[in-house]
């Protein structure tokens, strides 16, 4: 496991920011959360109509944008703050048809990338990540490049890439704050198969997390 452990979240966001900058990078997959927010925030300030880049949701709760869980409008508030560059492309779930099933095609449809370059993630105390969660069906999905899915747990319809897309990009990389997440990161480094290490094991990640 690469893993660098920062003193608070502002020192994780910097350097998640200076391992973007330092990537080649036409596509980056981006994720809801709290934990993000000041990484958007650093990046919506230096974004440049010289260097488009394609920004991909990877999930979203099935909820409106005037909802507070909506992660679109959260990164469109940080990242986009300032609305996105004309040579920028913003690739998102349209929760306004309210199907999950037709928003996870509508957004198939719209999708032209061969391969991700950075999918940033985060994890949750169950371990999972995305909407990729223990014991739900869209785990098994291979042939998609997002979908619905059912959260029992949570009683709510969310919609999300899936974990072969995930597993292909160049570089994952997980941002884990908190000492609640000390557990599942020594529980993926011992093995254990949640989510979160479906999408990360073996191919190219790294964990940056505070102590």
């Amino acid at each position: 496991m690469n893993l660098r452990i920062f003193e608070n979240i502002v020192e994780l966001a910097r350097a998640a920011a200076r391992t973007i900058g330092q990537r080649e990078h036409a596509s980056v997959a981006i994720s809801g959360g709290s934990t993000p927010k000041p990484l958007y925030e650093l990046l919506g300030r230096d974004l440049r109509d010289d260097d488009p880049i394609t920004w991909v949701l990877v999930d979203e709760r099935y909820v409106p944008k005037t909802d507070p869980q909506s992660n679109a409008a959260m990164i469109e508030r940080t990242l986009f703050a300032k609305g996105v560059p004309p040579t920028h492309r913003w690739l998102h779930f349209d929760t306004s048809l309210n199907d999950p099933a037709a928003t996870a095609a509508e957004f198939e449809a719209q999708w032209d990338i061969d391969q991700l370059d950075i999918v940033l993630l985060g994890v949750g105390d169950d371990g999972h990540t995305a909407s990729l969660f223990p014991g739900t069906a869209v785990l098994d999905i291979e042939d998609r490049v997002a979908s619905e899915v059912f959260v029992p747990r949570l009683d709510q319809w969310r919609v999300t890439l899936t974990r072969p897309v995930i597993r292909a990009a160049k570089l994952r990389i997980v941002l884990a704050a908190g000492e609640s997440k000390a557990t599942i990161i020594d529980e993926v480094r011992r093995g254990v198969p949640h989510p979160i290490a479906m999408v990360t094991e073996g191919v190219e990640t790294w964990w940056f997390v505070t102590g």
